[in-house]
């Protein structure tokens, strides 16, 4: 399928995707924490290049919230049926997303559909979108840590955040991107990199590491404080 204006809002009202979710690890018990929420769309080669079409097509925020609604429910009915309580969901989602007017409201409403608590959600800012209106974004940021929502930086050290605004949105957690665990065991640049970065924060913030592919390096993240991750290692993308 060609991604035009009409095909991408084709996807989104017919519902032509689905989310596979990967589990998020407790490093020292090897328990699973919480999953992330991941978009899959048999017509396109990868799910960017959709949110990069729905962006150019003006159908960005529409596509994330699809993608949103869908992880909720799906997420939702997973732990109903698991009968367990204590998991967290982390959901993906783009700068003007969050600084959108109606996107708090709308996401509360989804969230007390879905019986879950706020807390219960991560928001992972994508770093793959240039922040254009950091100041209204900050001001539903503030919004949503007041309302127990948890504010994540997706894929640090990989994308657009200036330092400005990794002050300013002060998040609670930090998913270091996946160049940082490959080869982790064998980089002291890297190592020296990720203990930059965990002092450059508050030591309320906590680290989810992605990528990680072996063992060594599982054991090197936890070496160096960070006790939470994911990746092949631990587990693959699926369907609840």
């Amino acid at each position: 399928m060609a991604i035009t204006t009409q095909s991408v809002k084709r996807i989104i009202d017919d519902h032509l995707f689905t989310n596979a979710f990967q589990p998020i690890y407790y490093l020292p018990g090897q328990s699973i924490v919480g999953y992330e929420s991941l978009l899959r769309c048999p017509f396109v080669k990868s799910p960017d290049l959709l949110f990069h079409d729905a962006h150019e097509n003006g159908y960005l925020y529409e596509l994330d919230m699809a993608s949103i609604t869908n992880s909720i429910k799906c997420f939702a009915a997973y732990i109903k049926a698991a009968n367990t309580h204590d998991l967290f969901l982390s959901l993906n989602v783009y700068p003007s997303t969050v600084a959108a007017p109606m996107f708090l409201e709308t996401l509360e409403q989804l969230v007390q559909a879905a019986s879950l608590a706020h807390q219960q959600i991560i928001l992972e800012i994508n770093e793959s979108e240039r922040i254009q209106n950091l100041d209204e974004m900050l001001q539903n940021v503030y919004l949503l840590k007041k309302k127990g929502f948890v504010v994540a930086l997706d894929d640090l050290g990989k994308g657009e955040y200036s330092l400005q605004a990794l002050i300013e949105i002060e998040p609670q957690v930090i998913k270091l991107d996946r160049y940082f665990a490959k080869d982790l065991a064998k980089s002291h640049k890297k190592q020296r990199a990720i203990l930059s970065t965990m002092q450059f924060f508050n030591e309320g913030t906590k680290m989810i590491l992605e990528g990680i592919e072996t063992k060594e390096d599982m054991q090197c993240a936890q070496s160096l404080g960070i006790y939470f991750g994911q990746g092949y290692y631990l587990a693959k993308p699926q369907e609840l």
